[in-house]
């Protein structure tokens, strides 16, 4: 056979082998096709016939996540909407996000993870460990959380600002119970000992540093925190002690 012969050859066998693909693929698809019409995929041949539930549950309970899911799974383990169930499972309150998957040949599992506060944001919302805002019923009755109070997109701001003036109150033993970022751009905050601090729109950190440098001596024969410190001076603050008038520290003449 010459070398035209061979190639020729080769060609017609790759094309048949082409051609054995194409007919494959086609009965596979009739294939497919026979088993929906004969009912192979029919709810009553491949039922789910168990439900997993996994995550930590410490708001949302296993019963109140096996309650909304379970009517939903009336489908054959061919045909079950994963999507529905997942939305469905998003839908409770205090879930972050939900993971649906099947296992052969009759199972579903549901993960959940639900959301850790770290801070209460305005009124009704709360903010997750990973700075997600999120809304559950009874958010304003959760005890132990700071209250953050700001504009809407100006989330990220308040956080900061909590955090760095949390860091600046540690070495003392205090901790921010409320700040609030007002819409002037003026900083408020309160204290965990009940003081209230007013820090105003500029330089807010170097103010509070201000503050907190003359802390030991400002505190010294008192017997109670300052009830109103006012940073919004240029060199100096303000106080008010309790039942007592404002003294001056500091301040320019």
């Amino acid at each position: 056979m010459n070398r035209y012969a061979e190639i020729n050859h080769q060609g017609n066998r790759g094309f048949a082998s082409g051609i054995l693909t194409v007919v494959a693929l086609f009965l596979l698809a009739l294939g497919g096709a026979a088993w929906v019409s004969m009912g192979i995929v029919a709810n009553d041949r491949w039922p789910i016939r168990w439900l997993e539930l996994n995550g930590e549950f410490q708001r949302v309970s296993a019963e109140q996540l096996r309650a909304t899911i379970s009517p939903l799974i009336d489908e054959s383990f061919f045909t079950i909407d994963l999507q529905e169930l997942s939305e469905a499972g998003g839908g409770i309150s205090w879930v972050s996000s939900v993971r649906v998957q099947k296992s052969w040949p009759d199972t579903v599992t549901v993960t959940i993870r639900e959301f850790t506060p770290i801070a209460h944001w305005n009124r009704g919302q709360l903010i997750s460990h990973e700075g997600q805002v999120f809304a559950v019923p009874e958010a304003d009755e959760i005890q132990g959380l700071p209250w953050l109070y700001g504009p809407q997109e100006r989330l990220d701001e308040v956080l900061h600002a909590w955090s760095d003036f949390s860091e600046l109150l540690v070495p003392l033993g205090l901790e921010v119970q409320g700040i609030r970022l007002d819409r002037r751009g003026a900083w408020s905050m309160q204290l965990n000992n009940g003081t209230r601090i007013q820090l105003g729109r500029e330089s807010a950190g170097e103010r509070l540093r201000r503050l907190l440098a003359s802390w030991d001596s400002l505190m010294l024969e008192q017997p109670a925190p300052p009830q109103d410190v006012d940073l919004r001076y240029t060199n100096g603050f303000a106080v008010m002690w309790p039942q007592q008038s404002a003294t001056v520290k500091g301040t320019d003449s």
